[in-house]
């Protein structure tokens, strides 16, 4: 189930991160967007961790993700109870159990 939970997390992520608040020429943000470099490092991130899930990667995963969706606060791209609602999801895995 942990496990389940997790890959779900890290898919809405995912999407999150391939996705902009509002079409490019209206973003005023820094905020909404990523620059390849923030995207490819998330995906390096959530790909080595499923590759080798260890305590470790678990925990720099965990970080990065509530990293991610704390950049995410400041746009408009989901709501104030989806933000709390993911981060406590994230902050609810136990990185004990790799």
């Amino acid at each position: 189930m942990k496990n389940y939970a997790l890959k779900i997390a890290i898919l809405f992520c995912a999407i999150i991160v391939f996705t902009k608040c509002k079409p490019e020429e209206d973003v005023t943000s820094s905020a909404c967007t990523f620059s390849d470099a923030e995207s490819n490092a998330y995906y390096n991130t959530a790909m080595k961790f499923a590759n080798s899930p260890t305590k470790g990667n678990c925990n720099v995963l965990k970080q990065s993700s509530l990293d991610l969706i704390k950049k995410f606060e400041k746009c408009d791209a989901a709501t104030k109870s989806q933000i709390a609602q993911l981060t406590q999801q994230w902050k609810s895995i136990d990185c004990n159990a790799f």
